[in-house]
């Protein structure tokens, strides 16, 4: 319990030793200015590096696995017609559907509580034509308000419209639509891979930042789609959108339980950018661990140095009727002290510095979309993290020079001795 006489003399401390005061919490400041100016910096550009990568695709996706021949050997007893002899076939994609999706798009989002949206999806490829022209795209068939809880396009349309979009309509990628010089009303022939041939009308044109979509992709609707892939009533894949994206892997494992078709996940395609970002976060925390250590150090030596200082002081003090243990307190009182107030004026300056460097842009594609230059990702966990670092490390680093202190011994400083 700390009692009024220790606190009241730690506060007079800090407010005459002014000069030490300041320099003591400066030097906290700056160690907590830069945990926070280097966390939030590096979850941003680990935020804007998963987000280029997940950003164009759904989380999880769910789609019918390819068919693998099976030895006649291996079959007990083998129906006619379903034996398959001699070298492995790849299934196009678009024959490998999905019958009862309507069953799945109902159930999925009841499995867990992470999932955000769920798409059911018409995707192969196709050749886009017009004039002479011809170029191999991704078409994308799927309705647009569920789609887009998967993928986010309509925040960045450039152009036209995406929600809405109506039977014979296409919206496609800013890139693409250059190339082919097409704009907003103009017509295109989509020739898609077994002869089947449909003609949209342009009506929205979007800027997503992933380059292989803006110059190789096209959406229209769901059904639109079925019939220029020929798959019925069908569907080739069902994506989903989760809240927490690095629960992808389990979640998929746990879908895969339940749902008689494959499931796959963004984190097992992207083995390689995980462990990047694990040996991030390994080196971000070591830049902590070395700041706060050399906070520390700062502290310890400045109430060292206020401790010798003090001598006498102590001792006037311990011969009035100070005790040890309120000594003790008192010089712990102003390491916490001074750690606590410098944390705070860290965290303002820290907040600060990131908010004004996070609002420098730069234009990052021809159709005017800006990015940050510095992708801050300011977090209050982040900010209350380093403050409850800062003034820990203040009283472990105080608590020797408070040792000390209270184990000066009165009448031999009082003598001068």
């Amino acid at each position: 319990m700390i009692d009024r006489f220790s606190l009241s003399v730690a506060i007079r401390h800090l407010l005459y030793y002014k000069g030490q005061t300041v320099l003591t919490m400066g030097v906290v400041a700056v160690s907590v200015t830069l945990i926070i100016f280097l966390g939030a910096l590096i979850g941003g550009l680990q935020k804007r590096l998963i987000s280029s990568v997940t950003g164009a695709i759904p989380h999880v996706v769910i789609r019918q696995p390819e068919r693998q021949p099976v030895a006649v050997w291996d079959v007990a007893s083998v129906p006619a017609g379903q034996v398959y002899l001699g070298e492995r076939i790849k299934l196009q994609q678009q024959k490998l559907k999905i019958e009862d999706w309507q069953t799945w798009l109902q159930r999925l989002p009841s499995y867990s509580d992470n999932i955000r949206a769920v798409s059911p999806v018409v995707e192969g490829q196709a050749f886009l034509t017009r004039n002479e022209k011809r170029k191999a795209v991704s078409v994308v068939g799927m309705f647009p308000e569920l789609h887009n809880g998967v993928v986010d396009i309509q925040s960045k349309l450039v152009r036209g419209r995406f929600f809405g979009l109506n039977g014979g309509e296409a919206v496609i990628g800013f890139k693409l639509a250059d190339e082919f010089a097409l704009r907003l009303g103009d017509k295109i022939r989509v020739l898609g891979p077994e002869g089947n041939a449909a003609t949209y009308t342009v009506a929205g044109i979007f800027d997503t930042g992933f380059n292989l979509v803006d110059s190789s992709t096209i959406y229209i609707t769901l059904r639109d789609a079925q019939s220029l892939f020929g798959v019925g009533s069908a569907v080739t894949s069902i994506g989903l959108k989760l809240r927490r994206i690095f629960e992808a892997e389990d979640l998929a494992q746990k879908i895969a339980q339940q749902v008689p078709y494959e499931t796959n996940s963004w984190m097992k395609d992207n083995q390689q950018l995980l462990s990047g970002l694990r040996a991030q976060s390994q080196s971000s925390n070591l830049i902590l661990v070395f700041t706060t250590i050399a906070a520390g150090f700062g502290i310890a030596s400045i109430m060292i140095t206020s401790v010798v200082t003090r001598l006498r002081e102590i001792g006037i003090l311990k011969a009035i009727g100070a005790t040890n243990r309120q000594i003790l307190q008192i010089f712990t009182l102003e390491g916490t002290l001074l750690a606590f107030l410098g944390a705070v004026a860290g965290a303002v300056q820290g907040i600060a510095l990131s908010l004004a460097l996070y609002r420098i842009r730069t234009t990052v594609s021809a159709t005017g979309r800006t990015a940050e230059v510095f992708p801050f990702d300011l977090t209050p966990e982040l900010v209350i993290r380093a403050v409850v670092i800062a003034v820990i490390v203040g009283l472990i680093a105080s608590w020797y020079p408070a040792w000390r202190a209270s184990r000066v011994n009165a009448i031999e400083v009082i003598r001068g001795v």
